[in-house]
């Protein structure tokens, strides 16, 4: 390895860092445009999503210069292998911002929240929805439908995104077992290749990069997975919680009247 193929390698760790600030910094934007609906606002958003963007591109960008240096050739099957940690490096930048950006403004919510919520959270926006609701609706059934609506928008607006990033989770292993099957293929065309009994020992090395290949990538999706599956479920019960403080608010009204 020369200094140019360095150099080279530098270049494109960097590009790969910019186009990912770039992509974060869009999907910031488009986020900021929702909450712009609610008169929400998360701050430094879009200084946040483009570095956690241009740390995941760099990363992989890293990974793919790694791979290359020490690969013999190309090989499909062990590229698509490979391509399963950059997967697994691309989904975890994104439910890091994702994640980071609801328990935000979760955490906004739940200090916010009370008789005079602060400005700029959902909490206004459901005291202002309930006493619009209480001079349009005198029948207890038609205000509790309606305030039901209410309160599965405002929550939707937390949920819905918290709800795709685990759906968007449960994908994280499979890219693993992705890299499972390539290896196991890769091992499997070893084997298939001996044909005298010497060459067993000469195919043992190339085995072996399709063992680690193998279990590695599910370990390393797992590594993943399963501390961001624990952070959304643990947002997720603070938005319950959140959710039947709003409708306290109902019940305590509905009971002084």
């Amino acid at each position: 390895m020369n200094a140019l193929s360095i150099i080279v390698g530098i270049l494109f760790a960097l590009a790969c860092g910019a186009t990912g600030g770039v992509l974060f910094l869009h999907r910031a934007r488009r986020v900021h445009q929702e909450e712009a609906h609610y008169n929400l606002h998360t701050p430094h958003l879009p200084r946040v999503a483009t570095a956690v963007g241009a740390l995941t591109g760099v990363v992989i960008g890293f990974l793919a210069l790694y791979f290359a240096s020490y690969s013999r050739g190309f090989d499909l099957v062990a590229w698509i292998g490979r391509a399963s940690y950059l997967l697994v490096a691309g989904s975890a930048g994104v439910q890091l911002l994702t994640l980071g950006r609801i328990y935000v403004l979760l955490r906004r919510e739940e200090d916010g929240w009370g008789r005079k919520p602060q400005k700029g959270t959902l909490g206004v926006k459901r005291l202002e929805r309930w006493r619009q609701l209480r001079q349009q609706y005198r029948h207890d059934v038609d205000l509790r439908a309606h305030d039901d609506d209410v309160l599965a928008e405002l929550s939707g607006v937390l949920g819905t995104p918290l709800l795709n990033a685990r759906r968007d989770q449960s994908r994280i292993p499979f890219y693993g077992y992705l890299g499972t099957v390539c290896g196991i293929l890769l091992m499997a065309r070893e084997l298939g290749g001996i044909t005298e009994a010497t060459e067993t020992f000469l195919v043992l090395q190339s085995m072996a990069v399709g063992l680690v290949l193998a279990f590695q990538t599910t370990l390393v999706a797992l590594v993943a997975f399963l501390p961001l599956r624990k952070v959304a479920d643990l947002l997720a019960q603070r938005l319950d919680r959140l959710e039947e403080r709003w409708l306290r608010l109902r019940d305590e009204d509905t009971t002084r009247d």
